[in-house]
This record gives C-alpha cells, sequence and structure tokens, in this order.
C-alpha cells in the first residue's frame, strides 16, 4: 500500500505543488515512480525543464548525457546555457598536456551524447536558445576589478575559459547538428571582460557540413569578441596560457614587429565573417567589443590593432542577412564599412553605443539613416566617438535632449539620440566641442563604467 500522497488524484497533487519551490518539486519526483508519473503532465513540472544551466565539467556533463538519453523531462530543454569557471573549475593543470587533451576529450563527447539525445527525444528536436558564460569566482574577481579603474587586471584566466567553453560547445555542435535558434556568446548582463577572442573563431571549421545544419535556422547571434591574445600568450591549440611564468616576462612592454604582426593578423578578422556566412536566416545580430589594454601586450598604439578589420570583413561579403534588428557596441569602424553595413543589412532596429569610427565622420551614416531611402524605422546612438575630429572625439547632438554625462548644463548638447517612425527623417544635427570638466562625479563614474564594459580607451 502506498503513501497517502500516492493515493491522492492528479488535481490534488497540482495543487500542492503550487505551493513548492522547484527543489522541492523535484524532490518530490524522485521520491517514487507513481509520484514523477502522476507529476509528469503538469505544467509547472513541464517547465523547471525547460531552462537548464548546466557546468562545463566533466561530473555535471556525464549527469546532463545520463538525464537525456534517458529520455522523459530532461529532453524538454528548450533553453540551454552553458557555463565555465575561470581560472578553475576540473580543468588539469596545462602542463600536464596529455591530461588536458582527455579532459577536453571526455567534455566533447558528454556535451555530443547530451545533444544527439535532445535532437533524437526533444519535442521540438532543436534549442530555442544556447547561452555561453563564464563564472568568475569572488577571489579572481578581485583581480578583474581593481579599486582603481587604471590598474592592471589580470584577464586571460577569463579569455581562457571562453576559449574553452567555445570550441567545446561548437565542437559538440558539429557532430550532434543540433539546431538552434538563438545563440549568445558572453555577451549576457554581468559577463564584462568575459569576451572571446576574435582569433578563436579563425579556429573552427566553418565548412564543416554538421555546423552548417546546426546553424542553419538561426535566427538571433549575440557576441562579444575582443582583441586578440598575443602569440606568447596562447599554446599550440590557440588557447590562453595562465602560467604568469610563461606570459608575464619582460616582453610585456616590448613593442616590436613581431608583436605589430600578430595583432594585424588577418585570422584575428575572418572568422566572424565565416560564421556570417552560415547564418542565412539571421534577424536578430548583437556585437560587442572589449578591447583588452595594449600594455599588457607591448601594443600601446590603438591604430596597431585595426580593430575595424572585424566589421571590414563582414562588409565584403557577397550578401549579408537582412536584419530586423542590429545593436553594435564597443565597435571600431570606418566611414565606410559602417554606412555599407547599415545598407546591406537593410536593418530595422539600428543602436550603435560607444562606437569609435577610426576614420571618416558620421555624417553620410546620419543621413542615410534619416533618408527616404534608408530601411531603418528606429534608432539609437548612445556615445559616438569621430578619432579625427578636433578639439575632442565624442559627438554631441543639438537638441532639446538631456545630458547624463552633464554636457547639457554647458549648452553642449547630449550624447545620445533616439528615434522612431514618426520622427526618424528628421534631420540629425551634432558637433564635437571641447569637453566639459572632467572632475565631476557623474563623469569619474562613466569612465569606470566605460572601462569595465568596453576595456581600454
Amino acid at each position: 500500500m502506498g503513501s497517502l500522497i500516492e493515493n491522492c488524484t492528479i488535481d490534488v497533487i497540482n495543487e500542492i505543488i503550487n505551493y513548492l519551490e522547484p527543489d522541492a518539486i523535484r524532490n518530490l519526483r524522485l521520491s517514487c515512480k507513481t509520484l514523477a508519473i502522476k507529476s509528469s503532465s503538469l505544467y509547472h513540472v513541464k517547465a523547471l525543464f525547460q531552462s537548464k544551466h548546466v557546468e562545463l565539467t566533466e561530473q555535471a556533463l556525464r549527469a546532463c548525457a545520463e538525464g537525456t538519453q534517458a529520455g522523459g523531462l530532461c529532453c524538454l530543454v528548450e533553453e540551454l546555457t552553458l557555463s565555465s569557471i575561470a581560472g578553475g573549475g576540473d580543468a588539469p593543470r596545462r602542463t600536464r598536456q596529455g591530461r588536458v587533451q582527455l579532459w577536453r576529450k571526455n567534455k566533447d563527447s558528454l556535451l555530443s551524447q547530451s545533444f544527439i539525445a535532445l535532437k533524437r527525444n526533444g519535442p521540438t528536436r532543436r534549442l530555442a536558445s544556447l547561452s555561453l558564460e563564464v563564472a568568475v569566482p569572488p577571489d579572481l574577481k578581485a583581480r578583474l576589478q581593481p579599486a582603481d579603474a587604471r590598474a592592471e587586471y589580470d584577464w586571460r584566466p577569463v579569455s581562457e575559459a571562453a576559449v574553452d567553453t567555445f570550441h567545446t560547445t561548437f565542437r559538440a555542435l558539429a557532430t550532434s547538428q543540433l539546431r538552434t535558434e538563438s545563440l549568445n556568446m558572453f555577451n549576457g548582463p554581468g559577463q564584462q571582460r568575459c569576451s572571446l577572442p576574435c582569433n578563436a573563431l579563425s579556429k573552427v571549421d566553418w565548412d564543416d557540413e554538421g555546423l552548417t545544419e546546426s546553424l542553419s535556422s538561426m535566427r538571433s547571434l549575440s557576441i562579444s569578441l575582443s582583441n586578440r591574445v598575443s602569440k606568447f600568450d596562447e599554446d599550440e591549440d590557440g588557447h590562453v596560457i595562465t602560467d604568469n611564468r610563461t606570459t608575464r616576462r619582460s616582453r610585456r612592454n616590448h613593442h616590436n614587429e613581431e608583436d605589430v604582426s600578430i595583432a594585424q593578423d588577418e585570422r584575428n578578422f575572418t572568422g566572424l565573417a565565416s560564421l556570417f556566412q552560415l547564418l542565412k536566416n539571421l534577424k536578430s545580430f548583437e556585437l560587442h567589443y572589449f578591447r583588452l589594454r595594449g600594455e599588457l601586450q607591448g601594443l600601446p598604439l590603438p591604430m596597431d590593432w585595426c580593430h575595424e578589420r572585424l566589421l571590414q570583413r563582414l562588409v565584403t561579403l557577397n550578401s549579408l542577412p537582412n536584419l530586423t534588428r542590429s545593436t553594435l557596441r564597443g565597435i571600431y569602424a570606418t566611414e565606410t564599412d559602417l554606412l555599407a553595413f547599415i545598407k546591406q543589412t537593410r536593418v530595422s532596429e539600428l543602436s550603435l553605443e560607444n562606437v569609435t569610427l577610426s576614420s571618416g565622420t558620421f555624417r553620410s551614416i546620419f543621413d542615410y539613416c534619416t533618408s527616404t531611402a534608408t530601411s531603418v524605422t528606429k534608432l539609437n546612438f548612445n556615445v559616438l566617438y569621430e578619432m579625427g575630429a578636433q578639439p575632442s572625439p565624442m559627438v554631441l547632438f543639438l537638441g532639446p535632449g538631456r545630458s547624463r554625462l552633464g554636457y547639457d548644463a554647458f549648452g553642449l548638447g547630449s550624447e545620445s539620440l533616439e528615434r522612431s517612425r514618426d520622427d526618424i527623417n528628421q534631420p540629425i544635427s551634432y558637433h564635437t566641442p571641447p569637453p566639459p570638466p572632467m572632475g565631476s562625479p557623474v563623469m569619474a563614474r562613466y569612465v569606470a563604467f566605460r572601462r569595465r564594459e568596453y576595456g581600454s580607451t
């Protein structure tokens, strides 16, 4: 004879579940087969399995693989988040290369098994969204965010975790051919400084048929990239070396031809374009760029990095998808390339935040976005820079707008502008006047925010 709760009707069990927390519901279902069956059709229970967070440790991946292969509620996952722990987790020491390779191979295999099971047993046989993240332990976060915002920070453990997460995920996608409609790579809330080094994208075989199938139905891509880690900070597979004895050395402030060659290597910029070629059905695109500080890599001069080539390689593709929405944050571009991107994607909702033109001005871009020929129906411009402008590169919009940085108090205008369908064709007036005093608390907070969100400026 079963317990009293086992003999309850499904309606009564449903009422009980209404008062329980998610962990308590899981425990209830694990208590006996009868309760698991009676609660399996309940919306509350199914909702618990639609979103899942999995750490990329061997233990967590093994549990995920076993659960999805068994079928049932574990295969109801629609929104999956995969995360690695910066500077820790279950990774073996980097000096034990054989163990490192076996550790990565095991993770690849277990994640591939989970993806294959989701494709076989899931109700839609695909993921609605897939997110990649890096978790930063408190002790490492203290080093990443020192009290002095101008102080040197140690970003390499985060880059290493991002590279491992990215390659593990994409190898599993290629093996399983599991489709995903939305992909977010290190661009979620709280992921500052967790960007993927841009050259990591070029190490993927984008001609792989399995990967082509997996990405064929993607409609949304959000990605955070950073400039490349220098060669002496990478192993032969392109993973960041976190052993300070091999990376800090005296070369940290040494600026030579080899460093410049590494920074300007074409493989730093072609990977994003290769990925884009597979996204024929893309409708939403967000690109965030984090600039790692040059002094850590011996490259103090911004022009040596050629950051603008990321967008430049996109606009040289034969065709770009028509976008409903696009957000570009922290990127560098030329006037010609940014205008070409807007025109070629025929984007409807455009957002430019902390964008720097390395050459040219925003004049032609503003004119196109407000012309009768434009595809833009909604725009948001916030903190834009023209590097050739004198005496200050920041763009300030003339008009009645309020400035969060205090420029309007000096009659200089506002650093932000929003337009929608009703007033999209109104001309945009702007100038680049001398900046107001920098000692205000508002400006100090903004400078700290910009370093945290976009890196070195």
